[in-house]
């Protein structure tokens, strides 16, 4: 007789959503993924709208991601319209996504991912039983939130990075405070490489498809995607080789690269050859074995690994900004005009695309963006179908915990991947 085991809502991740796993008796037919936050219509909204709002408009898609979904939009409006930015203003936008991806991996790890590995119930169990790690957590992400407000001008939704460069430079003294603050916890950054080693006992999942940005360029962004299975192909072309569809029991659109489910984030980074600071790089060496070739449970380590070399990278940034001087950044003048750009970014959980195109008079009449969540959609749902399956005839309160336990591995944004109805 068949029945459905459901979990709503689904706990410590980003957004709304739930799991129903089908049965025919202890036999396991489907699970639907059901990521059930309100959409957001952005492609729709951001229609009609001048260039210069966009940025402005559909970095709210996400307070989380907004600093990443920002920059993302910004390269993509610049290339549209034809602007290339200096250096200075590179670097400012390398140092916040930097700072967007310390703040998101250690809320990851230490709120949502670490009461999993020490079988404790939430992020309050915690704070009870190993204050001292929460405490780290919270110290690690308080840096990342540093950077983004003295970058940004704010935590949420920047508006200090503009397009064509900075609203306001950023001074020498604010640049010398953030650098303080990343050498503090260096330390905890390194103890995160060896706390979160130890993978989630499942079973042997199917091996990713890893997709990530070509490494040969800047960290944050790059011209080119490269997938385990498929080689590589322009961001510009992006819609030549990635599909999306709509599935009747979720708000996010279900992607595919290549005609298959793509895996994206800091394990995929790390498995096509991300560039690492040098400390990074030696500890990456000494645990490799636990994350090249491996299924989603080596994205925990692979996260660790990530806050480690982002803060690593942001105090050479920090240096390198510190050598050009506030009065360095060079702002570029925009024109309005026609054109089409497409930009991607490594947001923290993985591959992020926007693109956009503008008429003469630099209004925006097509409007297309690809989250990680979205990318991720399908390879999750694969794992945990089997998952479901390996522990066909356990105790549901197991089942249950094992798969959410899944799904945090993949650590979904799913406030940024609701966006697919039109008006």
């Amino acid at each position: 007789m068949g029945s459905v085991v459901e979990i709503n809502p689904l706990t410590r991740v980003e957004g709304h959503g739930s799991l129903k796993v089908y049965l025919d008796g202890i036999r396991v037919e489907r699970v639907e993924l059901c990521l059930t936050e309100s959409p957001r219509l952005f492609e729709t909204l951001l229609l009609d709208k001048s260039y210069a709002e966009v940025p402005e408009i559909i970095c709210r898609i996400c307070s989380l991601c907004s600093t990443v979904h920002k920059v993302t939009a910004l390269l993509a409006v610049e290339k549209a319209l034809g602007i290339r930015v200096s250096p200075a203003t590179e670097l400012t936008r390398e140092l916040i996504t930097n700072g967007g991806l310390i703040q998101d991996h250690a809320l990851h790890l230490y709120c949502l991912l670490l009461p999993d590995l020490l079988n404790l119930p939430g992020v309050t169990g915690l704070a009870q039983t190993a204050p001292e790690l929460l405490k780290a957590g919270l110290a690690i992400k308080r840096v990342g939130n540093l950077i983004q407000e003295t970058v940004g001008g704010r935590l949420i939704h920047p508006v200090n990075i503009r397009l064509g460069g900075l609203g306001q430079g950023i001074g020498h003294d604010p640049l010398l405070h953030m650098q303080n603050e990343l050498q503090e916890i260096l330390p905890a950054c390194r103890e995160a490489c060896r706390l979160f080693l130890k993978p989630f006992d499942f079973p042997k999942l199917p091996a990713p498809n890893y997709l990530a940005l070509d490494p040969a360029g800047p960290a944050y962004s790059q011209d080119f995607l490269q997938m385990t299975a498929g080689g590589s192909f322009a961001v510009a072309d992006y819609r030549q080789h990635i599909t999306e569809s709509v599935l009747l029991y979720s708000h996010a659109k279900y992607a595919r690269v290549l005609g298959q489910e793509a895996t994206v984030g800091a394990l995929s980074r790390l498995n096509l050859g991300a560039g690492l600071s040098a400390e990074a790089s030696v500890i990456f060496e000494t645990v490799k074995e636990e994350i090249i070739g491996k299924d989603i449970r080596g994205n925990n380590l692979a996260q660790a690994i990530e806050l480690l070399q982002a803060t690593e990278r942001s105090l050479e940034v920090i240096g390198e900004l510190l050598q050009i001087g506030r009065d360095g950044a060079g702002n570029v003048q925009i024109v309005p005009g026609s054109g089409r750009g497409s930009a991607a970014c490594e947001a923290p959980r993985g591959v992020l695309i926007h693109s956009y195109s503008f008429d003469a008079n630099g209004m925006c009449y097509e409007a297309d963006v690809i989250t990680p969540t979205s990318l991720n959609q399908g390879a999750l749902a694969r794992d945990l179908l089997v998952l479901a399956r390996y522990m066909e005839g356990s105790e549901q309160s197991l089942l249950v915990s094992a798969l959410e336990r899944l799904i945090r591995c993949y650590d979904p944004c799913i406030s940024c991947s609701v966006h697919l109805l039109q008006l």
